[in-house]
């Protein structure tokens, strides 16, 4: 696996924040002339940043550009690292980070690896400067990578050799999506192929169709939060992409043969 950024973008912070179940925000919308990333430790938050909005909860981080609207709202007292921060294209050329790096939230799924740099941040807070800025640019970094390395992960089986450069880039946004709400129509223009031929070729190169591969990356995630967290089903079906709890105990139901309900009661941590 690289580990290097897909994008060869890496981030670099200038100032960082971090707060304890906070209650309510002090402003309900804010603009940053710089970026701002919101990294979620526990808690969950409403957030709206242009056309993109939903909760957002542990495993999301909400990315948010320069002199752009950001409103959010808590949902469930919040625990979060917030920096106010740049992005740097290794190559060091001027390229414009808002072409490739993503707006709204990423969600990372191995959230053990996640709550490590967590943790690591906030005790880098107590070092002294240079190290103190080092150690954090490192671990903020570490979550980028984090997400980069799962975005950039191919599918299991034979997948490793899948010759159809058309439906490895559809693999990659439906894992850079699918947590917002999904449109395989809109997801086959973008492709430049009908929805029946997206689905065709799909699961000619990699034995399931895009339904199939957005939904086992959906309830992975809906595990982890039902494992890792308070979240009602409704919230948890909001963090996920789906529209309601009720729609999302049934897709669970018929995957996991089990309610989430029961899945949180057998296995939680």
């Amino acid at each position: 696996m690289s580990s290097i950024p897909p994008n060869g973008f890496y981030p670099r912070f200038n100032h960082s924040m971090y707060w304890e179940r906070k209650e309510k925000f002090d402003l309900y919308e804010d603009t940053n002339e710089n970026w701002f990333v919101f990294a979620i430790e526990s808690g969950s938050c409403y957030y709206e940043i242009k056309d993109h909005k939903g909760n957002a909860t542990f495993g999301d981080v909400i990315i948010c550009p320069p002199h752009t609207v950001f409103r959010r709202v808590v949902v469930t007292p919040l625990t979060f690292h917030a920096f106010i921060m740049r992005w740097e294209h290794m190559s060091g050329s001027e390229m414009d980070p808002l072409e490739t790096v993503p707006t709204g939230k990423i969600s990372i799924r191995d959230t053990g690896r996640l709550a490590a740099n967590y943790a690591a941040l906030k005790k880098a807070d107590l070092l002294h400067n240079p190290w103190r800025m080092v150690c954090k640019n490192h671990y903020l970094q570490d979550i980028w990578l984090t997400y980069c390395e799962e975005l950039a992960v191919e599918l299991p089986a034979a997948h490793s050799e899948v010759k159809d450069p058309l439906m490895a880039q559809a693999s990659y946004l439906i894992r850079q999506n699918a947590f917002q709400l999904f449109n395989l129509k809109a997801l086959a223009s973008t492709l430049g192929v009908s929805p029946v031929q997206l689905s065709k070729k799909f699961k000619s190169a990699y034995g399931i169709t895009p339904i199939q591969y957005l939904t086992s990356i959906r309830l992975d995630k809906a595990k982890t939060l039902l494992m890792e967290t308070k979240l009602t089903l409704e919230q948890i079906s909001e963090c996920c992409g789906y529209q309601s709890g009720l729609y999302l105990n049934r897709v669970f139901l018929k995957h996991e043969r089990m309610t989430p309900s029961q899945f949180r009661k057998t296995f939680r941590m």
